[in-house]
């Protein structure tokens, strides 16, 4: 019943080709929980595998916002998302 399960199982049911299982789940989540640092980070991790970029960063500077591990994670990983962009243009 903790969130951090529910995240889990979530992102468990990932599928690159059928994501709908995944963000099913994670997005109520998100919505239940919007503060929560675990499930911003997992959906936006998941729509960067989809290559959605601009809502995977808004994700990422969601959870980003945070001071937990998984804000540290967010910050860490949309600084090289943001440094590709740059790139690329």
């Amino acid at each position: 019943d903790s969130l951090e399960a529910k995240v889990a199982v979530a992102v468990a049911r990932f599928d690159k080709d059928d994501p709908a299982q995944a963000f099913s789940r994670l997005g109520p989540l998100a919505s239940e929980h919007p503060q929560a640092e675990i499930v911003r980070y997992h959906l936006g991790l998941l729509l960067l595998w989809i290559r959605a970029l601009d809502e995977a960063e808004e994700q990422l500077r969601r959870a980003g916002q945070g001071d937990g591990s998984y804000a540290r994670l967010a910050q860490e990983l949309l600084a090289r998302v943001e440094e590709i962009r740059t790139r690329n243009t």
